[in-house]
């Protein structure tokens, strides 16, 4: 029941997550600003969201993780559903920056005891059902965002709310769960960037800077090609898709092939694919093919690798699940706005074949994490 409960929480989450991007021209025609000023939105969002992660599991392993994960959802959706109530663009940003952390505390948390409460031979496949009701949430994010708006106007937003409030009320039902092994203090932290959960970490990273750079760089790469902006709509429906899928498939198979097996594999493989995709011209009708390989692939080492993170550090498992989901996302896309730069300068292939490279020292980095001893063994 819990872990079906954390799926539903993290679908909405993520899906209200994911409102602020095709949100973004009502909102600039909503509050009088421009593209830069409303950018701030996004910025404060991610920040808070994705960095704050770290801070949110050491939080979690102090308190009553069911508490924290209905509490983090509602923060979420009670913030994106009320973009259009407030008058001032200033209340809005602190606004956001708490639903932002809402969505911190819900992700370190909610892995958190997905994790721990998940029999270890099928810990794989419940973690990765959670990552991917997650990618289910943020491809659905900007469909429903915009079919609201249309139908109620910003202001409507705030009646999707119940979709959050309704799966925390029924996990606050549940009985409190208590915390597994002594609270994470931030000496403990610290240590989380030595050893094999540090590995992780910059093996995560590097990887998320470089499919995250690729997939954010796809409509200004299609933009310069021509290509119509339906085919951009429908290769990033693609993308994310088959993300879910992969994130499903990549903690499933590591229960039966082992988790260093997939994590590696997926790098080995992820290289040549990656290539393709900026080799094969995006008209090909072969394309979205190897998109959907590609996104499969390289997302099916996430729930992989907070699996591992979470085994090698199971008195923390809060904290180490809060820095290898979102803060790897987050530390990769303070990067971006330089590669932005780099992008306009040198052109998309060059710059987006540099950041490839980064593929082999993340390979190397998974190759060289241990897989923690089995209980009884």
């Amino acid at each position: 029941m819990l872990p079906l409960l954390l799926a539903w929480l993290h679908a909405v989450n993520d899906l209200f997550s994911n409102f602020l991007t095709p949100l973004l021209p009502k909102l600039m025609a909503h509050f009088g600003v421009g593209l830069g000023t409303a950018g701030l939105l996004v910025s404060v969002y991610s920040l808070t969201g994705s960095l704050f992660q770290p801070l949110a599991g050491l939080i979690a392993d102090r308190m009553d993780r069911r508490l924290l994960a209905a509490l983090g959802p509602l923060l979420v959706a009670l913030g994106m559903g009320s973009v259009g109530l407030w008058p001032r663009f200033e209340v809005l940003l602190l606004v956001l920056g708490l639903a932002g952390f809402g969505s911190a505390l819900f992700h370190a948390s909610g892995a958190s005891l997905v994790g721990e409460l998940a029999p270890r031979d099928r810990k794989g496949f419940w973690l990765s059902f959670f990552g991917s009701s997650g990618y289910l949430g943020l491809s659905l994010g900007p469909i429903v965002a915009l079919w609201a708006a249309g139908a109620w106007g910003l202001k409507g937003l705030f009646w999707l709310t119940p979709l959050a409030l309704v799966p925390a009320l029924f996990l606050l039902r549940l009985p409190p769960v208590r915390r597994q092994g002594r609270p994470a203090a931030l000496a403990d932290f610290l240590r989380v960037f030595r050893g094999d959960v540090a590995r992780l970490w910059g093996m995560a990273t590097l990887r998320s800077l470089v499919f995250m750079s690729f997939s954010t760089t796809l409509p200004y790469w299609y933009a310069q090609r021509g290509i119509p902006d339906a085919y951009t709509a429908l290769s990033l429906s693609v993308y994310s898709f088959s993300a879910t899928l992969g994130a499903f498939l990549g903690g499933t198979l590591s229960d039966r092939l082992g988790r260093k097996a997939v994590l590696v594999g997926t790098l080995s493989f992820g290289l040549p694919l990656y290539l393709g995709l900026l080799f094969l011209p995006p008209e090909n009708p072969l394309y979205l093919l190897l998109l959907a390989v590609t996104g499969a692939l390289m997302n099916a080492g996430i729930p992989v690798a907070v699996v591992m993170a979470q085994e090698l550090a199971p008195g923390h498992t809060a904290t180490v699940s809060g820095l290898l989901m979102g803060f790897t996302w987050g530390f990769a896309g303070l990067f971006y706005a330089p590669i932005g730069h780099l992008i306009e300068t040198y052109g998309v292939i060059p710059v987006l074949l540099a950041l490839g490279s980064l593929i082999l020292p993340a390979w190397f980095l998974a190759c060289s994490v241990g897989e923690a001893r089995k209980m009884g063994a």
